[in-house]
């Protein structure tokens, strides 16, 4: 396509055009897919919806960096993979609103990396006060971290004690909070004793209000023996994650119940032979989540040799995203029954087998071209051939091959399956006629308020000629496919971004 001189149509009346606001939102949202990181990077520090996927280290430093609270908070609530250094940054060192302060400390613990102990004893030394404060807001902070923070001098640092880590203080500590000098740290202590569930206080309720009491009350030790036997598999299920004696532990990990033996099967502190008892016969898609605690243990070989042959899927899935595991880690895994521990093998391992790649590319239903371009796929596997395949999975790989000709994208430009239809037409080597013929076709969808996946192909296609790009950037009910086409110039998104950023907001 030509420079960005050439675009300067698109921003004729641009005031009046994204005082539609889905058009800005379109617009933003759109570019997200833009090839460029500068467009990314730029996108980061306005547009909370990159969140949403694992995106590139220059990516996340920008968003962290973000003046925005709305943005910060959504990668923090959203975005997978930050590293310790970033959750810093966001967290940032001077104190925020006390509800920020909440919700910031509630998604690192569930999910930032676990600090190293020495980033606990650095953190609970530092003269800044509310530095020590933020050694609570983590996973694994060490027992004698929490002891010593419990006494420190600055009144503001034992109340977060109170408030962040209730579970690791013992009798004595408790006792000496609640005689605190200071009525902030006794007020946090007691209300940290009324957090407190007894067996009596339990049976005291009615049946409604025990719902709510246990939604954000801690059971002690004599009501969870109570609720870990009881027959009402609910609150067998709410046992199941509190902090639980080993007894217990290998009660509930053979409960009759599955959702009760799901959530001991994915818990931490579960021996291999407690959770392989737990996860035999659960479905594979049941809790299926990622595992922040095994992700932590990425990088230590043997316990990714260990987890990697649980009974658990889940676990397995987890240990599958590590970008380095050991060769024979990496072999069992890449033959793993489960379809998702191998897609995650060959999405996110540096060094994936061959196959596994092929394989994966020709099974797995999301977009193939990660795989594809990855140095260690087999191009030479591919072939235009694979067009007349019977699956579309395999059919769409035909368009990756290096005999493809532009006649082979047509034809699969007008196949019935969406997964090949929405590549082709979005592919360069469409012919010029039918690539026209395509977006008159399906602009009668567009009018009916039908976005169809043919359509999405067509406004992405870096051969659409640039009025009628133009056209669909325009318009609320295309902007956002439109705002995707990769042949939009690097300072053209750029100002895309800067005036939708304003028009999209109040």
């Amino acid at each position: 396509m030509s420079g960005s001189g050439a675009w300067d149509g698109l921003f004729e009346d641009v005031g009046e055009v994204l005082a539609d606001r889905p058009v800005a939102w379109g617009w933003l949202t759109g570019l997200q897919f833009h090839p460029s990181m500068e467009v990314l990077v730029r996108l980061a520090a306005d547009h909370h919806d990159l969140a949403f996927g694992r995106q590139p280290p220059e990516v996340v430093d920008a968003a962290v960096a973000s003046t925005e609270w709305r943005v910060r908070r959504y990668w923090a609530e959203r975005q997978e993979g930050m590293s310790l250094a970033q959750w810093e940054r966001l967290i940032r060192d001077q104190p925020q609103p006390e509800w920020q302060q909440h919700f910031l400390a509630y998604h690192a613990r569930r999910h930032a990396p676990r600090p190293p102990m020495e980033w606990f004893a650095r953190r609970a030394a530092d003269p800044d006060p509310w530095r020590r404060r933020q050694a609570l807001w983590f996973r694994g902070v060490p027992g004698e971290v929490v002891a010593a923070l419990a006494t420190d001098p600055d009144p503001a640092v034992r109340t977060e004690v109170c408030v962040r880590a209730s579970e690791e203080l013992g009798g004595e500590q408790r006792a000496a909070l609640l005689a605190d000098p200071d009525p902030r740290v006794r007020e946090a202590a007691r209300e940290l004793l009324e957090d407190e569930l007894s067996l009596a206080g339990f049976t005291a309720l009615d049946e409604e209000e025990r719902a709510g009491a246990l939604s954000w009350r801690k059971p002690d030790g004599e009501l969870l023996r109570h609720l870990a036997a009881h027959p009402d598999p609910v609150l067998r299920r709410e046992a199941a994650l509190a902090r639980l004696a080993p007894e217990l532990l290998h009660a509930l990990a053979e409960d009759p119940d599955e959702e009760v033996r799901a959530r001991i099967a994915l818990r931490e502190d579960v021996p291999d032979e407690v959770r392989d008892r737990a996860a035999a016969g659960l479905s594979p898609n049941r809790n299926s989540w990622d595992l922040p605690w095994v992700e932590d243990l990425h990088g230590d070989d043997a316990a990714m040799r260990r987890l990697a042959a649980s009974a658990s899927v889940p676990v397995r899935r987890s240990v599958a995203r590590a970008r380095t595991l050991p060769p024979d880690v990496l072999a069992l895994l890449a033959r793993d029954p489960d379809h998702l521990v191998r897609a995650h093998l060959a999405h996110h391992n540096e060094a994936p087998p061959a196959e596994l790649l092929l394989r994966t590319a020709r099974t797995y239903g999301v977009d193939p071209a990660p795989l594809v371009h990855h140095p260690r796929f087999p191009r030479a596997e591919l072939h235009a051939g694979l067009s007349e395949d019977p699956a579309p999975l395999v059919r769409r790989l035909a368009l990756y091959a290096a005999d493809c000709t532009p006649q082979t994208v047509e034809r699969l430009a007008g196949d019935p399956d969406p997964l090949v239809h929405e590549l082709a037409a979005a592919d360069p080597r469409l012919p010029r006629a039918v690539l026209l013929r395509l977006l008159e076709a399906t602009g009668a969808d567009l009018r009916a308020d039908r976005r169809t996946s043919l359509h999405r192909g067509v406004a992405t296609n870096p051969a659409l000629p640039l009025p009628l790009l133009f056209g669909l950037l325009r318009d609320r009910r295309s902007a956002s496919d439109a705002a995707a086409n990769p042949a939009i110039p690097v300072p053209v998104a750029l100002r895309m971004i800067d005036l939708a950023a304003v028009a999209s907001w109040p």
